[in-house]
């Protein structure tokens, strides 16, 4: 079965958060990380087991990015075979289904937000969901320091 993302759903206007974080028991010192969450328009995932219509979001994490400012943000393709130690994932389901970033692009707008278009591949056969496809959008986020 395939969930067809690219014909049912587009990315509503998005979240850029940079936030600090610490975790001494497993040995993670102040870390800045970034997180770019993408709302989807509700849609018919076509599974019965999920509730429709299915409302869901794709949230990718990047961390040691070394961007403190936000206008660094300017440019970038945080594509996880530049960023390797990044991860993404959408929740349909009643799971969180991995996505290969190809390439996700990002430039500031001159409303000071920022347009981010990209093409991610969502790993549906890992969790038994249907069959894994590429999806590309393309939104207008806004920056958030947390």
């Amino acid at each position: 079965m395939q969930i067809g993302l690219q014909s049912k759903t587009q990315v509503k206007k998005g979240v850029i958060e940079s936030y600090w974080f610490e975790n001494e028991t497993i040995g993670l010192s102040k870390t800045l990380f970034h997180r770019i969450t993408l709302p989807l328009e509700e849609f018919d995932s076509g599974l019965d087991y999920d509730e429709q219509p299915t409302r869901t979001e794709i949230v990718l994490d990047w961390f040691e990015l070394g961007l403190s400012d936000p206008s660094k943000l300017d440019g970038l393709n945080l594509s996880h075979s530049i960023y390797q130690e990044a991860e993404g994932s959408v929740y349909i389901g009643c799971a969180h289904n991995w996505c290969d970033v190809k390439e996700l692009n990002i430039v500031k707008n001159k409303d000071g937000n920022f347009d981010v278009s990209g093409n991610i591949f969502v790993e549906f056969t890992n969790e038994g969901v249907g069959e894994s496809e590429e999806f590309t959008f393309t939104s207008c986020c806004e920056y958030v320091e947390r």
